[in-house]
């Protein structure tokens, strides 16, 4: 059932009218030819705006892979953060946590991840929560300033 069935009682009422009416109430036939212009006005500025929000939304858009075996951190909403890691205050809790492996790709946007035991959400998750993890190899700085004290 249907809310407004639910509400008034009874079915809502059909406003889809035949393509093809002929009428001899020339009323009538000014509000057909009105209502078939109107809507095909709103059908095409409703294209155009998803066109517009696609070529937007396109721009940011970047296609993520990873590996069976790589390091990705996991993106998590405030609610689920206490299930993968315990912390005193929700307000400044880290956007990212952990360094998981990827155990298995599920699919192009889902991976499976290796996440702690005592973890209490589900191992699944989209592309668009998971982030490369890059790691940095650190060049001692000590021979750092012996090249730029002999330069000098």
């Amino acid at each position: 059932m249907s809310p407004f069935q639910a509400l008034y009682g009874h079915l809502p009422p059909h406003m889809v009218f035949p393509s093809v009416v002929t009428t001899f109430v020339a009323a009538v036939e000014t509000y057909l030819k009105e209502r078939e212009a109107m809507i095909d006005i709103l059908k095409e500025s409703l294209h155009k705006a998803q066109e517009r929000m696609k070529l937007f939304a396109d721009k940011t858009r970047k296609d993520k892979t990873f590996a069976v075996g790589d390091l990705v951190y996991l993106k998590l909403q405030p609610y689920r953060q206490a299930s993968v890691s315990l912390r005193k205050n929700f307000k400044l809790s880290a956007k990212f946590y952990g360094r998981f492996p990827i155990l298995q790709k599920i699919r192009p946007v889902a991976y499976k991840l290796q996440l702690p035991d005592q973890a209490r959400i589900h191992h699944v998750f989209h592309v668009s929560q998971l982030k490369q993890h890059i790691s940095k190899k650190h060049t001692p700085l000590l021979p750092c300033l012996l090249l730029i004290m002999q330069v000098n």
